[in-house]
């Protein structure tokens, strides 16, 4: 129950543990997942430290068999699915992971992104036994983090996003409740819309014509009052050098001009007028945790 205590006494800060030692403290949970089921405590540090232990799911050898032997447990669901942070760690353990699973793996993750955020009461009576609860923060960061789920699917992930986003409160104040919401969904609408994946294929990414309608929605909030719609449109809009992905240079302006005006940071427009990689800040709010130290992700 003290384990991660333990591991930080024995290792120093998780956050410096590299990706080979990381690989093997996953090893050794793998190898004892079964144990993870004696309380709901065992269970939620199992998850918390297999997520961490193997995030983003790829870059190291044998991520692939680790990811197999991971997805091997997704069907049997979490045995104290009544405590919330098991959950919680139920999500936050695939979404961390979310790089390595297949095509397949994901659309059956995108089951249940659908299910928890969208399903109606009566579908709800049919409820699937094995299904996890999933909070609406806990399912958008999942469902945003499926990179490689067919294009047309983002397209229509992110128009819905687009429709609660633009169907929320935005007065001359917006309440920090207001606020948290906001943020939830631009991120994932910044994600799902991105130009440039972290771990998918660029033909994988949702349709530039898709990205310049979602902008001409997003230009139409206050980025002073909501800061996250900025760095949304600045990963919608990024430049990547390729025409089939690339939004049309009119749209490129109007979100230069919005970031100027709003005095967005410079990596910020920096993304949008060139093709750059991305800083460590920006990287880690994107992708949701920083990468393992000495851990790349080459594009």
């Amino acid at each position: 129950r003290q384990l991660r205590a333990a591991l930080e006494n024995l290792l120093g800060a998780r956050e410096r543990w590299t990706t080979p030692l990381l690989r093997r403290l996953f090893d050794a949970l793998l190898a004892r997942a079964k144990g993870r089921r004696r309380s709901s405590e065992h269970e939620r540090v199992w998850l918390n430290l297999a997520g961490y232990c193997l995030r983003p799911g790829f870059g190291h050898p044998l991520d692939e068999w680790r990811i197999e032997q991971l997805w091997a447990i997704f069907e049997t669901g979490v045995q104290y699915h009544k405590d919330s942070q098991v959950r919680a760690e139920w999500w936050t353990l695939w979404r961390r992971v979310a790089g390595g699973l297949s095509p397949e793996a994901q659309l059956r993750l995108l089951d249940d992104f659908a299910f928890n955020l969208q399903a109606d009461a009566l579908e709800r009576g049919r409820r699937p036994v094995t299904l996890v609860d999933g909070t609406e923060d806990d399912m958008l960061r999942v469902g945003a983090s499926l990179e490689r789920i067919p294009s047309a699917y983002k397209a229509e992930i992110g128009d819905w996003l687009v429709k609660q986003i633009m169907d929320m409160p935005g007065g001359a104040k917006i309440d920090a409740r207001a606020a948290a919401r906001y943020a939830r969904y631009l991120w994932a609408l910044g994600r799902v819309g991105a130009r440039q994946s972290f771990h998918g294929a660029a033909h994988e990414v949702a349709p530039a014509a898709s990205a310049e309608s979602w902008l001409g929605q997003l230009l139409r909030l206050d980025w002073k009052k909501i800061e996250p719609a900025g760095f949304a449109a600045a990963h919608i809009a990024r430049m990547t050098g390729d025409r089939s992905r690339d939004i049309s240079e009119a749209m490129r302006e109007d979100v230069l001009r919005r970031l100027s005006a709003t005095g967005a940071p410079p990596s910020w427009p920096a993304m949008v007028r060139e093709v750059v990689e991305l800083d460590q800040a920006v990287e880690t709010r994107m992708l949701g945790d920083a990468l393992p130290p000495g851990l790349k992700l080459l594009r």
